[in-house]
């Protein structure tokens, strides 16, 4: 059977540092005797990098077993109007039949958010080509920019956005969701919750080695963050938490590495010089997916951490926190989302979310440890994400409801 997966910024682990739901869960089905296709934008969002040559419309590339589809999009920068034209460009792109010829028939379409105008898009490709939709709700959008206070919950957006999630939510098949709690959300919109399935994201375990490195990021311990050097990252109370910490132990020998790229990069270049720890604070650049292990492998302890809002009531399912978990270093994970895997496994230090006098309480902690509490720490996280979040795990789990999902439109 074929299944098409449309998620406006699909990525190959192969070429990007972005995340890899949609490839992890794709070679997984392919495993299981899936043809699967990811059709995504040739701008690759965080580098805005474009794949296309400038005379292509369209163009096909494959992976382990996976065939991607990119629809050419203009390149942008940052969140302003042209990334909301990049948002539309690719939303016309997929309902023009010569951007899919080429392709055959799918079985099932899965039509995935952040923006819901492309899943908007794979309904009515679902549609046109009579197979079932299923409804990915990766983010709760308009909820999420409401509750970053980036929309009013009254204004016009906000009521499009919501009018046009219930829509979506009707004519799908099935709703799947990363968020634990996404059914809860969508109960108070009148949604069945009965529909909605959760499917969070993961890492392949496999890839990671949880033995000492060997190959060191710095003579000093150090801490990691990678991941998107955004907003929504919370990396402003990390980088002031760690100048905390240091202030408090001016002796303490670590240091501070975040791997990334991302449109607050400049702005937080600039808070490093603000604090005055510029040789103990380094910004590296985004890694290939990939070479994510490596990295982490040369870190002594990972560190993360999520803004205090409301929206994470609903839960969270953070790539990157997977692959902490699996990388085999002791977390620390500042949080106060209703669901938090490190505290569940036990494999870190947990601290108040967003707050900066908790995280370097935090870093101290961990900096102070003995070898064998981190590895206790590491091990309890690495088992623990192996035995839930590992996506092969994950995605037999889609196997089976896209299954059903299909004998289901066949016998009506």
């Amino acid at each position: 059977m074929r299944v098409w997966l449309i998620n406006h910024y699909a990525s190959d682990p192969k070429e990007s540092a972005s995340g890899s739901r949609h490839y992890s869960l794709a070679h997984r089905l392919h495993q299981l005797g899936w043809e699967p296709t990811i059709i995504g934008a040739s701008v690759e969002h965080n580098s805005s990098k474009q794949r296309l040559q400038s005379d292509e419309k369209f163009s096909d590339t494959s992976n382990g077993g996976v065939a991607f589809r990119w629809l050419r999009t203009r390149s942008y920068v940052g969140n302003g109007p042209a990334r909301i034209i990049n948002m539309v460009e690719f939303t016309l792109a997929l309902l023009r039949r010569r951007s899919l010829e080429g392709l055959e028939r799918p079985d099932v379409i899965i039509g995935s958010t952040v923006h819901p105008l492309a899943a908007w898009a794979a309904s009515r490709l679902a549609k046109r080509l009579k197979v079932p939709f299923v409804f990915e709700i990766r983010d709760l959008w308009p909820q999420t920019l409401i509750d970053m206070g980036k929309l009013s919950q009254k204004g016009f957006i906000a009521r499009a956005m919501r009018q046009l999630e219930r829509h979506l939510s009707a004519r799908a098949a099935r709703i799947i969701s990363p968020l634990p709690f996404a059914g809860e959300y969508l109960a108070t919109i009148g949604v069945d919750p009965e529909k909605v399935v959760w499917i969070s994201n993961g890492t392949n375990v496999d890839e990671f080695d949880p033995s000492p490195a060997s190959d060191r990021l710095s003579p000093e311990f150090t801490f990691l963050y990678f991941g998107s050097i955004g907003f929504a990252n919370g990396l402003p109370a990390i980088m002031t938490g760690f100048a905390r910490a240091i202030a408090l132990r001016p002796d303490a020998n670590m240091r501070l590495v975040f791997v990334g790229n991302g449109p607050e990069k400049a702005e937080l270049l600039r808070l490093r010089s603000q604090l005055g720890l510029g040789d103990l604070m380094e910004f590296r650049q985004a890694v290939p997916k990939d070479e994510i292990p490596k990295v982490a492998a040369a870190a002594d302890s990972l560190v993360l951490n999520l803004l205090d809002l409301k929206i994470y009531r609903y839960g969270i399912s953070l790539n990157k926190l997977f692959d902490y978990m699996a990388a085999g270093r002791p977390i620390v994970m500042a949080s106060n989302s209703r669901n938090n895997p490190v505290r569940d496994s036990g494999g870190g230090v947990c601290v108040a979310g967003n707050d900066a006098d908790a995280i370097a309480g935090g870093l101290l902690r961990v900096l102070d440890s003995s070898s064998a509490e981190r590895e206790d720490w590491s091990k309890k996280a690495s088992d623990y994400v192996s035995e839930h979040y590992d996506y092969r795990v994950l995605g037999d789990r889609l196997d089976s409801l896209m299954r059903e999902v299909v004998d289901e439109g066949t016998t009506s």
